[in-house]
């Protein structure tokens, strides 16, 4: 058995074979619905799973958890879960229609778990991106739900799927994470968060973070960049919105913002434009590349999340192009699983 298999935990979903034929859907409460961003359209679900697990006693044994929690097969950022609304009419075992990164760490979800009958994760959602998602985003305390399994084996390699971040920091690799939109920033807070990924960064190790939002009015987490920046690692919002109100550390795009409100509300992240800010911050800042890695672009890592599936592919053969290797290129479960 490969040495990384064993860091997974013990009910995952980890290959799509697994997804098409086990999928076990279980219920989910909304504890609290909290605006993620200035303008209140990105949403973190605080969710409680169902997650009882009965005790064993007897003359040897005293309060032996007969069976496994849910939460502990969370173990490494990039995991993800299907979410469903009751009632829709899917089969009972019907695979999910789209996956949600966790946002939280899985320390802090262990954490905030140890002293309830449930477990307890984050997931983000946005009411501009389709039906689905605008009706998780209205969903108050007390909604039911029903989530998957943990899925995937967090962020990881297309070729090596038991080479990923842990592997990463243990050969001590400079990370540099890149994510897009919402939903790129849930898996990314998700490492950024997470305490090995801290004192890897703490330690000397170059972290660094691209974030491609439309402004900082609708750009996830902002509260909690100074807390990053504070451990250590290095972020930089890249806003294409060219009216976007903005910190020091950002890139804004200069493409034309004006149109409608559904057009721009359509282009809030324009793959193209999106993809000119990443250049702009990966390869013309200072240092070059070689400073966004923190170093040789062979000793970084590159985590990337929430890109569509051409520009992720354009953007990694760029990295390797570069001098990154493609198994160091390492991608969000709940883009490519």
């Amino acid at each position: 058995m490969d040495i990384h298999e064993t860091k997974l935990g013990p009910n995952v979903l980890a290959s799509v074979k697994d997804l098409k034929s086990g999928v076990k859907w279980g219920t989910a409460t909304v504890v609290r619905n909290d605006a993620a961003n200035l303008d209140g359209s990105v949403r973190v679900l605080h969710l409680s799973v169902a997650d009882h697990v009965d005790m064993l006693y007897g003359r040897r044994v005293k309060g032996v958890p007969d069976g496994s929690r849910w939460i502990e097969s969370y173990t490494i950022p990039g995991q993800c879960v299907g979410v469903r609304v009751p009632g829709g009419g899917e089969p009972e075992a019907a695979p999910p229609q789209r996956l949600y990164a966790i946002a939280s760490t899985p320390y802090a979800s262990r954490r905030d778990s140890a002293y309830v009958d449930a477990s307890l994760i984050e997931i983000v959602v946005e009411r501009t991106a389709g039906p689905a998602d605008a009706a998780l985003a209205d969903m108050g305390p007390g909604a039911q739900l029903e989530v998957t399994q943990v899925i995937g084996r967090g962020f990881c390699s297309l070729l090596d799927s038991y080479n990923g971040l842990v592997h990463a920091m243990e050969e001590g690799r400079n990370l540099v994470l890149i994510g897009m939109g919402s939903r790129g920033m849930a898996a990314l807070r998700s490492a950024l968060n997470w305490q090995p990924v801290l004192a890897h960064a703490s330690s000397g190790r170059s972290v660094a973070a691209l974030y491609v939002a439309h402004s900082a009015s609708r750009a996830a987490f902002v509260t909690e960049w100074d807390s990053w920046r504070e451990a250590g690692m290095r972020l930089r919002p890249l806003y294409t919105n060219p009216n976007a109100n903005v910190d020091d550390e950002a890139v804004v795009g200069n493409g034309h913002g004006s149109g409608s409100g559904e057009q721009q509300q359509q282009q809030q992240l324009d793959a193209g434009r999106a993809m000119d800010l990443l250049q702009v911050g990966l390869f013309m800042g200072e240092g070059g590349f070689d400073g966004i890695c923190g170093g040789s672009a062979s000793s970084a890592c590159f985590m990337l999340a929430g890109l569509p599936g051409d520009m992720a592919s354009s953007l990694a053969k760029q990295l390797s192009a570069k001098g990154v290797a493609y198994d160091h290129i390492l991608f969000a479960q709940s883009d490519f699983f």
